[in-house]
């Protein structure tokens, strides 16, 4: 018979399966409403059990006897079932070279065709910790290996195939927060000038990247008739990945942004090299859109090498553009709506050490600071900033 027990404030219900005594959870406090609960559940169990149709992993999925109890499907190699399980899913191409990628270069080494019963919490934290030793950062262990481990054991769980999800007990490694390194209003100039002489078909992009706060994906992507010069717009409407373009997984990043004067001179300049042909705004040598991690490779790296400026990815123009406006004194909703970010909470959050104070909201004073700057040297707020 089933019965409720109490144990510390805290209500238990006890009963016999199949010969084999339970003890389980019910997850309520011993309060006189929730006895009441109780006492109704167990006549259920025991009715359930005396009409041979009590189903144990129904009513307790993360109960203690779930593997004695539990039906299971017959086990797989967790290689195999990898291949099966993505070949039933609708992914974006370089979503799924992201994630095979994972596969064969961190999650096959370690658990190749083990089954995917065999594998318990600790090999899971094993395999986190020789992930942390071969120097791989946290964030993208979390982000990569784990995130697929992590979904293909759940869905051996929801298919069946194990009794639980031995992920779930595994912690995701803390994570510091991204460095914002940006480039200095005199760098930024720098790199601007050294662009027009050094490498020319590229002197727009880097203009824009720099007055745009646009991310190198979306800069890829934008195409001509997504450029409004009767509106003063640029619609970021898509982002070009590993030569695939798609459409952005985070709807803030579907936005009209303002195009300042610098970007709107850039970009009539960058009629004469790809307006006729009707598509990208930005390409190669080779009439091709620029593929971001070539133009890091084989054209950003080098040029700022040969300016003599410490180097910084691509995508520290974006934060250049962040920090610089908020230091100018731009309100800050006008540099969330830029950036594409959800909420001026994450800008602030982000960039909370370059806020002096929130005035305006057009533009006008980024541009103002870029104009003195240009007549009579770096601003005293900006050399401060920076020093």
């Amino acid at each position: 018979m089933a019965t409720i027990r109490i144990v510390k404030g805290r209500i238990y219900y006890h009963f016999r399966f199949k010969g084999v005594k339970c003890t389980e959870k019910a997850g309520l406090k011993a309060t006189k409403e929730n006895i009441k609960k109780a006492q109704k559940f167990v006549k259920l169990i025991d009715a359930e059990i005396a009409n041979g149709i009590f189903e144990y992993e129904k009513h307790f999925p993360h109960g203690a006897k779930i593997e004695i109890f539990a039906p299971q499907r017959e086990d797989q190699p967790f290689n195999r079932y990898f291949a099966d399980w993505m070949a039933g899913k609708v992914l974006k191409e370089t979503t799924r070279r992201n994630w095979e990628s994972a596969f064969w270069k961190h999650l096959y080494p370690f658990f190749k065709d083990r089954l995917l019963s065999m594998i318990t919490r600790a090999d899971i934290c094993l395999f986190q910790r020789t992930l942390v030793d071969k120097g791989l950062e946290p964030s993208t262990i979390n982000d990569k290996p784990m995130k697929v481990l992590r979904m293909m054991l759940h869905q051996a769980y929801v298919d069946e195939i194990i009794p639980k999800n031995p992920a779930l007990a595994v912690r995701r490694l803390p994570q510091g927060m991204t460095d914002v390194d940006p480039f200095t209003f005199e760098e930024r100039e720098n790199i601007i000038t050294g662009f027009q002489r050094l490498a020319p078909l590229y002197v727009n992009y880097v203009i824009c990247g720099f007055w745009t706060g646009w991310r190198p994906n979306e800069a890829c992507a934008l195409k001509w008739p997504r450029v409004d010069f009767l509106q003063g717009k640029i619609l970021i409407r898509e982002g070009r990945v590993l030569g695939q373009t798609g459409i952005p997984k985070s709807a803030g990043s579907l936005r009209d942004m303002d195009m300042l004067a610098p970007v709107r001179e850039a970009l009539i300049a960058q009629k004469a090299n790809s307006w006729l042909l009707g598509g990208f705004v930005f390409l190669d040598g080779k009439q091709q859109p620029v593929n971001q991690e070539l133009f890091r490779m084989k054209v950003w790296e080098p040029v700022l090498k040969r300016l003599g400026i410490r180097y910084r990815p691509p995508y520290q123009m974006r934060h250049t553009f962040a920090t610089l406006a908020i230091s100018a004194g731009e309100n800050i909703n006008w540099v969330a709506r830029m950036l594409g970010h959800k909420s001026p909470v994450v800008t602030l959050e982000k960039y909370n050490r370059f806020v002096p104070n929130l005035t305006r909201q057009d533009g006008k004073a980024l541009l103002q600071a870029a104009e003195m700057a240009k007549r009579s040297g770096l601003p005293e707020s900006f050399l401060e900033e920076y020093q």
